[in-house]
C-alpha cells in the first residue's frame, strides 16, 4: 500500500494531503494517520459502505466506500459503548470509490463500528481490532 512520498502540503493544522509514488493521494482531515484516496471516478448506481480488510486487524485496517451523487459524507469510529471515538470522513465527495485508512495504534483490542452517513443513506458495519 505504501509508496515513496513526493509531496506533503497542509492548508492549516488537520488538513493536508500526500502523494506518492503510484499516483496516490492521500487526505487527512484531522492532522493524524487518516488517508482518503479516490479508487475509481465511474459513477456508482448506489452508495454503499464495504466491509474493512483485513478484519480482523492489527494496528491498520482499510476502510471503502462508494457515492453515487455529490454529497457530504461522514464517516466514524465508535467503541463497543457506542461513544464516537473518531471522524474519518466529514466533507463533499463527488461520485466514485474511495478508501480510507484507519491507524488504530492509539486504541485498544476489542470490537469497532464504522458509520457512513449521508442525505439519505446510511449504514453501520463492524470491525476487530486485535493484539
Amino acid at each position: 500500500m505504501w509508496s515513496d512520498l513526493y509531496s506533503i502540503c497542509f492548508i492549516n493544522n488537520t488538513t493536508g494531503w500526500v502523494s506518492g509514488g503510484w499516483t496516490e493521494v492521500y487526505k487527512t482531515t484531522n492532522g493524524g494517520n487518516v488517508f482518503i484516496s479516490n479508487i475509481s471516478n465511474e459513477i456508482p448506481d448506489s452508495y454503499c459502505l464495504f466491509q474493512n480488510y483485513p478484519n480482523p486487524f492489527n494496528p491498520a485496517t482499510i476502510i471503502r466506500f462508494q457515492v453515487k451523487e455529490t454529497k457530504y459524507v461522514t464517516l466514524k469510529i465508535f467503541d463497543i459503548l457506542g461513544k464516537e471515538i473518531q471522524t474519518l470522513v466529514s466533507e463533499k465527495h463527488t461520485p466514485g470509490l474511495y478508501e480510507v485508512f484507519w491507524d488504530a495504534s492509539a486504541f485498544p483490542s476489542g470490537v469497532y463500528f464504522y458509520r457512513m452517513i449521508t442525505d439519505g443513506f446510511s449504514e453501520t458495519k463492524r470491525m476487530i481490532l486485535v493484539r
